[in-house]
């Protein structure tokens, strides 16, 4: 079983991404933080296999939740979500050490497939 954290603070967003995991990777168990400081909080004390991160966070921002992942655990892999355009915030992300980056408003069409490349298809097994 694939351990994903999401960061958001959007409860409906949460849901939907959650709807969207149950169907994209059903062998997948989403554990979710609604803020930058419990998704840390959450790392370091959880094994992960993928964070799906959201870049507009009140208080610690995405960026900075993924230096802090990127400095305390280099190998798990960070996907941004975001409903801001994917250039230049897309580019800022990558140069931060994300994996992808998703906007809200393609979840449906690229979330799977951005989790399903994160994970390694073959992992999923």
């Amino acid at each position: 079983m694939k351990k994903i954290l999401l960061v958001d603070d959007h409860p409906a967003v949460t849901q939907r991404i959650g709807e969207l995991l149950a169907t994209a990777v059903p062998q997948a168990e989403m554990t979710a933080a609604s803020s930058g400081e419990q998704g840390l909080a959450l790392v370091a004390e959880n094994s992960f296999d993928l964070v799906l991160l959201d870049l507009r966070l009140p208080g610690c921002g995405g960026i900075d939740v993924l230096k802090e992942i990127r400095a305390s655990k280099p190998g798990l892999p960070v996907i941004i979500i975001s409903s801001l355009p994917e250039s230049p915030y897309a580019t800022l992300a990558r140069r931060a050490g994300a994996r992808g980056f998703v906007t809200k408003s393609a979840l449906v069409q690229e979330l799977g497939h951005a989790v399903r490349t994160a994970l390694g298809d073959c992992a999923l097994t």
